[in-house]
């Protein structure tokens, strides 16, 4: 089913997260904040993918709206690792990181079943967001759970069947979710890799 209203909005979280991005990168320097800079730019090609799905749905083309994602919560993961645990923790991290990424680019070659990509997604937001309420003192940390528990949010709504006038569950989810790109953008312009001699995971901060 073509769903125009449904590809307006997808353009729209593209090109807010492409926004985003390059305002972190012309920011800041910082592996950890160009990492999430690099999430929001993979997120932003999934969206666009999207759209592109949602005016001609094809098979190949909603597996090239779903790849992007994986990537999105892959340096996602690997920037709050970078950002918050010790030398042996960020190794561990983006290891398993890199892991999950291959398997889920190995199921959405082989399947179309959103729930693919819900388990990829949902379970990488999770550990970031404990990650974030372990370290709640800084505020990137703050601002990134607040992202996390907004895409929870637009999550919720996009696998119920609620509609808002022409708006369906898609719409709204996409509305939503521009909010959480918003405190994501403001905690990556806030991220920083931090020295691991002098920081170790579960610590109450660090120095840059």
């Amino acid at each position: 089913m073509i769903e125009p209203l449904t590809a307006a909005t997808d353009v729209v979280v593209a090109a807010a997260g492409v926004t985003f991005a390059v305002r972190i990168v012309r920011a800041t320097a910082d592996r950890a904040a160009r990492l999430v800079a690099g999430s929001l730019a993979a997120a932003s090609l999934g969206a666009l993918a999207g759209a592109a799905y949602h005016m001609a749905p094809s098979s190949a083309m909603w597996k090239l709206s779903a790849i992007p994602v994986g990537v999105a919560s892959y340096l996602f993961g690997v920037a709050i690792a970078l950002a918050y645990f010790s030398a042996r923790g960020r190794r561990l991290a983006q290891a398993v990181l890199l892991v999950q990424l291959l398997v889920y680019a190995i199921c959405i070659a082989l399947s179309d079943d959103f729930v693919i990509v819900i388990a990829d997604y949902g379970s990488v937001m999770v550990a970031i967001l404990l990650v974030c309420l372990l370290h709640w003192s800084d505020p990137a940390a703050r601002w990134i759970a607040a992202g996390v528990a907004i895409s929870f949010v637009a999550a919720g709504a996009q696998i119920s069947s609620i509609r808002i006038g022409p708006l369906n569950h898609n719409d709204i989810y996409h509305v939503i979710e521009l909010g959480g790109f918003y405190c994501w953008y403001r905690g990556g312009r806030q991220l920083t890799a931090r020295e691991t001699s002098n920081y170790s995971f579960g610590g109450g901060g660090g120095v840059n």
